[in-house]
This record gives structure tokens, C-alpha cells and sequence, in this order.
């Protein structure tokens, strides 16, 4: 057995985590699948940006630098992730699948494509984006357009004088049209549930401390206050196919674990009609798109910006720690009592900022470490 814990990860989640376990002194081995740290991120969109606030994003021990802005690039993160890790000596095994995780006798095996570790703790990092989730239309088969998920979006410069329909509701979905539009000869967005609407920043206010401070708030009284900052806030973008959700904001978040849309461009755009909100699709039909509407469109490439999965199941399925939808059950230090020394950082949506969260989870999950006794 190794002495210390298995994280498995060397996204943010997985860094905080190590750096915490690194910090009091507790040896621990850091497993990734890719070939670096940060690679769900030098693999998104190159226009994305944090939607955190720069100040409430960094990991513990480490903030972000001023000179990366307000609101943080994506190369700006990777370097940032880079220079967190070797900071504090986190020094990942790269190219490490790991295929499944076992109660042992005492503590946990950790089975991947290099061999079994047996640690007294186990702390998965993996994050909430991990597998793309594509839509199962009728007819995806015979589309004879581009179709691709927004994972493998990077840049407009491919889509000049050409139609794209993006479907999606969240941020990427609006981030990408709005960088669509600036080249392509027409921008659709496919919409099933009208989303939450908020501005990034209000008079140099970050929404984000919004999230922070009604982070425990019940839903009776998120829901009127989240309709009336839209209402104040955001245009009615009701005539252009954008009503505001109705009176249930915070309820369709828990719901759907979609993230506001932060807006810096997007209601602009749309209402300049550079961006025309559609139904959303039913079915595709050789190279048209019907909608749900009874619309049919006919574009050359369909990016569906429709979310991740955690991916969770193979890992840790069969030990009854995730809910209906393969997210873990619990978070930070907390554990199953059947299941002593399995942790989850950063496998989850917040509206107070996943970086913010993973680092007050990551410090709990070490302070857990740190008092725990022998692994039974």
C-alpha cells in the first residue's frame, strides 16, 4: 500500500487537491489520462474565458496573477495550472487510465492501464466536463453536414460565409454563436428551455458574489430574486425568441445543473439579429434540420454546445456512491459510511464559481485527511 491517497485527475480539481495534501506534508500520487495538467482546458474554445472573477478563482495557497486580467483566458489558466503544480511539487503520473475503484482490505485499489495501486484513500478530481454528451437524434446517421460537439469547436475562421446552427443553452453554446457570428453567413440557436440571463458584471459588481452569498438560500427566495435582477439587468428578449424563464430561474438550475448565462456580447448580438433563436431540433433529415416547430433548416455544420458527463460510472458505478444522473452523491469531506476515504473535488456545478469550490473542497478534503485514523 502507498502511503498517502490516490487522486485521480490534474485538472484544478486534482492540483488543489494534491497541493493541499502537499502543503501538510502528506505524500499522495496524482493519476491522469492526458499528457499534462489543465487538459480539459487547453482542449476547450480558444475565445473561452473564466466566468469566475479573477480574485474568487484561484486554487489554495496560489492566486491568480494580476497580470492575467479580470477575467482569465484559457491559455492564461493552462499557464496558471502549470506554475501551480510545480509550486507546490505535484508531479503527475500522465497517461494513466484508470479503469476501476475497489474497497480493499484495508483501504481502496485503484485498477488502471498500468497496474493496481492500493492506497488507504482515494480522492477523484476527474471533473464535471468529462465526456461529451451528443444528443440521439432521429436521422444523426444520414446528416450529411459537419455535425460535432462543442468540444471539438476551437475557432470561426472555419465556418466563414457559412451556416451554422449551434444548439445548446448555456455558456458555451453562447460564446460560441457570438464568435460565429462575426464570420459566418448565418448563426442559428437551437433552444429547447428558454435559460437564465444574468450580466457578468453589474457596475463592476461580478454576479458571482451573488451566488456566494445566497449560496445556502431556499429556492422560494432565489427564484423571485433571480427573475427580478433579469428584469433589471437584461433586455426582454422575448421577441427574439429569449422569454425569461418563468418565475422559476433557480429551480430549472437545480434542475439541470446549467450554469446562467453570463452575458458579455450575447444579448447584443441577438438583438442585432446576428444570432436568431430556433426551436429545438427534432429530428435530422439528410442535410436539413427539422425543428420542433415544424421549421426546417438547412445548414452546413450543427455544433451541439449540449454538455458533458461525468463519465463516473465505469470508475465507481458498481459502489452505489452516484445519483440518477452519475453525479456523485457527495462532496468535499463528506462520505458514504459504507465507503470510508472516497472523496469527490470539484465534480460538480455552483453558482458561487467551481473554483472557488474546489478550493474550499479540496482544504476540507485535506483536513479530513489529516485527521483520519487507519483506513478499515
Amino acid at each position: 500500500m502507498i502511503p498517502g491517497p490516490v487522486v485521480i485527475g490534474a485538472g484544478p480539481a486534482g492540483l488543489a487537491a494534491a497541493a493541499t495534501l502537499a502543503r501538510q506534508g502528506r505524500p499522495c500520487v496524482v493519476l491522469e489520462q492526458a499528457g499534462s495538467v489543465g487538459a480539459s482546458w487547453q482542449g476547450r474554445y480558444d475565445s473561452l474565458r473564466l466566468h469566475t472573477v479573477r480574485w474568487l478563482s484561484g486554487l489554495p495557497g496560489a492566486p491568480i496573477p494580476r497580470r492575467y486580467g479580470r477575467w482569465v483566458a484559457r491559455d492564461d489558466v493552462v499557464a496558471y495550472l502549470r506554475d501551480y503544480a510545480e509550486r507546490f511539487g505535484v508531479r503527475p503520473e500522465f497517461g494513466v487510465e484508470v479503469l476501476r475503484v475497489d474497497r480493499a482490505d484495508p483501504g481502496w485499489t485503484v485498477r488502471t492501464s498500468r497496474g493496481e495501486y492500493t492506497a488507504p484513500a482515494v480522492v477523484i478530481a476527474t471533473g464535471y466536463s468529462r465526456v461529451p454528451d451528443l444528443p440521439d437524434w432521429p436521422g444523426t446517421d444520414t446528416f450529411t453536414g459537419a455535425l460535432l460537439h462543442s468540444a471539438d469547436y476551437r475557432e470561426p475562421s472555419p465556418y466563414e460565409g457559412k451556416r451554422v446552427l449551434v444548439v445548446g443553452a448555456g455558456n458555451s453554446a453562447a460564446e460560441i454563436a457570438v464568435d460565429l457570428a462575426r464570420v459566418a453567413a448565418r448563426v442559428d440557436l437551437s433552444v429547447r428551455t428558454p435559460p437564465n440571463i444574468v450580466r457578468r458584471d453589474t457596475l463592476g459588481v461580478p454576479s458571482q458574489l451573488l451566488g456566494i452569498a445566497l449560496k445556502h438560500a431556499p429556492e422560494q427566495v432565489m427564484n423571485p430574486l433571480t427573475r427580478a435582477l433579469r428584469k433589471v439587468s437584461v433586455p426582454d428578449l422575448s421577441p427574439h425568441g429569449l422569454p425569461a424563464p418563468a418565475g422559476d430561474g433557480f429551480t430549472q438550475f437545480l434542475r439541470t445543473r446549467t450554469v446562467p448565462i453570463l452575458d458579455h456580447g450575447f444579448v447584443d448580438a441577438v438583438r442585432a439579429g446576428l444570432i436568431t433563436v430556433v426551436a429545438d431540433v427534432d429530428r435530422l433529415d439528410g442535410g436539413d434540420v427539422r425543428l420542433a416547430d415544424g421549421t426546417t433548416l438547412s445548414p452546413d455544420a450543427l455544433i451541439c454546445a449540449t454538455g458533458y458527463r461525468t463519465g463516473l460510472e465505469p470508475l465507481v458505478g458498481h459502489l452505489g456512491v452516484l445519483d440518477e444522473r452519475g453525479l456523485p452523491r457527495v462532496h468535499g469531506p463528506a462520505t458514504l459510511p459504507d465507503l470510508p476515504g472516497l472523496y469527490f473535488v470539484g465534480v460538480t456545478i455552483e453558482l458561487a464559481g467551481l473554483l472557488r469550490e474546489i478550493g474550499l473542497e479540496s482544504r476540507a478534503v485535506g483536513r479530513a485527511l489529516a485527521t483520519s485514523q487507519t483506513v478499515t
